[in-house]
């Protein structure tokens, strides 16, 4: 009986020991937040308005206490019963980390304005290095001191500070703890409480979203993949279905695509070039008319207008990485993106492969960085891409963005890499070409020849369009990122220029789009990341058309296949895996199939059904503009749950089974 009361009596002093400490923990998670508030937010450009945000995060903060204390009392009192002093160094050890992994992930939101996620498992070690080097924001000081501080910190409270915890507080906070784990609304920022997704993410605790993201990446990604997909023969009731046609290759359907562009072409007997021009980080928040921030980019604004024209054109990824398999093969997404696959890329069906195969074209890709970022090699070289032009394949007289203080650079400026194209182009114009260049200035650090000029022309331009005071006081926080915009339209507007006076431009079609919208300046909804400008441009369109239905990079290639085939160019195959439906020439806005969308490498959280939107599972209706409004609708939020959650099941079969095309297909394939 002594023992046994004296074991209760060390539980309690080892519980109340615990708990005192996690006061500790507490005010170091709440240290990071004071830390974001007045330094952060300040020498970062957080947009105005944001501080009331960032207050209100502090709720956040503490449901992120609740849990890790809860996550470490085991293992605290089962060390105190051997030795209490090595229970206090743990959980020291523990807190440290704990903090400095809290700074690391804060300052990676202060540089790239989203959190970070699962999106990490995604990237190589290479990867993740460059990541860091381009920016020229990041510094290992700040990291320092505050680790300094925090170190300071837990060894004065430890040393001094011992609570006496009353026995009901203990009981209390023990029920909290474990109580913050419960699957409630409460416990997260719910977007319809904020005027825009930067100031979700800013109330956001970034340890906390990291910790969610993985998990669900690990646990809830492997429950859906044991799943098996549902597979429905017959279309679903509108225009656009598909119908499907075998249920061991859930994507394979019947090839219907319209041609809805062969009226606005005036095409030869001679096939016509295509060239697809990717802008890095293009997003229709600052270009084309109606852009809420202004248009800065008055050249492919003017080029639009003598253009086919999607106003409301989404990119089917949040980052570069799933652009080129989205725009040339209309393909899925597979763990990471389809290009991550690499050797394991199951067989497919791509616009360079079709014109390889069957109309004896060429094929070059350029670009100004190192074409293995994001497997950008892999994937072009298995469409049988006949050269690519990257970093290494510029000549002595180009020059490099300018660096950062490290040294770091992304590569050639868009002024490079268009004329490194034209002379390419100039030297091999004997077949018939399709040619992908992606751009790159537009990227953190954001870094580009005489920027000085160009911030300049940002300003004036910024002048002229008569923007309403609140915008234009938010643009002016980011007037190096704007500047870039400036720098690459004025880039598009040269390379025209030029390409024009050869004769190949005569029989040319352009396809100009964006691979994502720029999260550096702060996003407004969790749509207006994909929200990018498509134009298709040629000496051959017989008309400019504006359209404003929805449509995605997924339908490029299906409708420019479908022209091909109804110019008897190529004879298109009778069935295909596209994801793309081909696109809308509705003039007025409407939105009429199903798109799965992934903001990043790891977590595919988005569906776009009709004028449904479901966001992290959350569900919005599309209005014309573009904007999103939650509904509060369960029985909505369900289906299109279900719907995405299908995807991914059909997606992970395809991918890892080589289920998307049969072998009678091969012969389209670049293979």
């Amino acid at each position: 009986m002594g023992n046994f009361k004296e074991s209760l009596r060390a539980f309690k002093f080892s519980i109340r020991r615990f708990m005192s400490l996690s006061f500790i923990l507490a005010g170091m998670i709440l240290t990071v937040r004071f830390y974001e508030l007045f330094i952060t937010s300040n020498f970062s450009n957080y947009p105005p308005g944001t501080f009331q945000s960032l207050i209100y995060g502090i709720k956040f903060d503490l449901i992120l206490y609740l849990r890790i204390s809860a996550v470490l009392m085991l293992p605290f009192l089962v060390i105190s019963f051997f030795s209490p002093g090595i229970a206090r160094n743990f959980f020291m050890v523990c807190s440290l980390l704990i903090i400095l992994v809290d700074v690391l992930l804060l300052k990676y939101f202060s540089t790239s304005r989203v959190p970070l996620g699962a999106d990490l498992l995604g990237y190589s070690s290479v990867e993740i290095k460059k990541t860091i080097q381009s920016s020229d924001r990041l510094n290992i000081i700040p990291f320092i001191l505050i680790a300094g501080y925090l170190v300071f910190m837990i060894r004065i409270f430890i040393k001094h500070v011992y609570y006496r915890v009353k026995t009901w507080a203990v009981a209390t906070l023990t029920l909290l703890m474990f109580c913050s784990f419960l699957p409630l609304k409460f416990f997260q920022p719910q977007p319809s409480g904020f005027t825009d997704e930067f100031k979700m993410f800013a109330s956001t605790n970034k340890l906390n979203f990291f910790a969610e993201s993985v998990a669900n990446h690990y646990f809830n990604k492997g429950k859906i993949s044991r799943e098996t997909y549902t597979f429905k023969k017959a279309p679903v009731p509108g225009s656009g279905s598909f119908t499907f046609v075998d249920a061991d290759y859930p994507f394979l359907h019947n090839e219907t695509t319209p041609d809805i562009l062969g009226e606005f072409f005036e095409l030869g007997e001679t096939p016509p070039n295509i060239v697809f021009i990717i802008v890095e980080s293009l997003g229709r928040a600052y270009s084309g008319n109606g852009a809420y921030l202004g248009n800065f980019t008055p050249f492919v604004d003017s080029l639009m207008q003598k253009s086919l024209y999607w106003e409301n054109c989404l990119s089917t990824s949040g980052r570069t990485f799933q652009v080129l398999p989205s725009l040339l093969a209309s393909a899925p997404f597979g763990d990471h993106g389809f290009a991550e696959l690499k050797d394991k890329m199951p067989d497919h069906i791509s616009l360079i492969s079709l014109l390889k195969k069957q109309a004896n074209y060429s094929s070059t890709f350029v670009y100004g960085g190192e074409a293995e970022f994001d497997k950008m090699d892999v994937f072009m070289n298995r469409q049988g891409v006949d050269k690519i032009i990257d970093s290494r394949g510029f000549a002595s007289n180009y020059s490099k963005l300018p660096a950062t203080p490290n040294g770091f650079s992304w590569g050639y400026g868009d002024k490079e890499i268009f004329s490194r194209y034209i002379e390419d182009l100039k030297e091999n114009h004997e077949k018939p070409r399709v040619d992908v260049i992606l751009t790159v200035a537009m990227h953190d650090p954001f870094n580009i020849p005489n920027q000085d000029d160009y911030i300049r022309k940002f300003q004036e331009r910024m002048k002229n369009l008569n923007l309403d005071d609140k915008t234009r006081i938010f643009n002016n926080n980011y007037s190096k990122e704007f500047s870039t915009v400036m720098y690459a339209d004025e880039a598009i507007q040269n390379f025209f220029s030029e390409i024009k006076e050869l004769p190949s431009f005569s029989n040319t079609i352009f396809i100009i789009t964006g691979d994502h919208r720029m999260p550096e300046i702060p996003i407004r909804t969790q749509l207006d990341r994909f929200h990018v400008p498509l134009i298709v441009y040629s000496p051959m369109l017989k008309k400019a058309e504006k359209f404003s239905s929805i449509v995605t990079h997924f339908d490029i290639t299906p409708s420019v296949v479908a022209l091909y085939d109804g110019k008897k160019y190529i004879n298109r195959p009778d069935v295909a895996a596209w994801i793309g439906h081909g696109l809308d020439n509705s003039v007025s806005f409407r939105s009429r199939n199903t798109y799965p969308l992934m903001r990043n490498k790891n977590e595919i959280l988005d569906l776009v059904s009709a004028d449904d939107f479901l966001a992290a599972s959350v569900s919005y209706k599309i209005n014309g503009l573009m904007d999103i409004e939650p509904v509060n609708r369960n029985d909505k939020e369900a289906q299109l749950k279900n719907e995405l959650n299908n995807f991914i099941r059909m997606n992970n079969y395809a991918c890892l089974n080589n289920k998307l095309i049969p072998d009678s297909l091969k012969k389209y394939s670049g293979r």
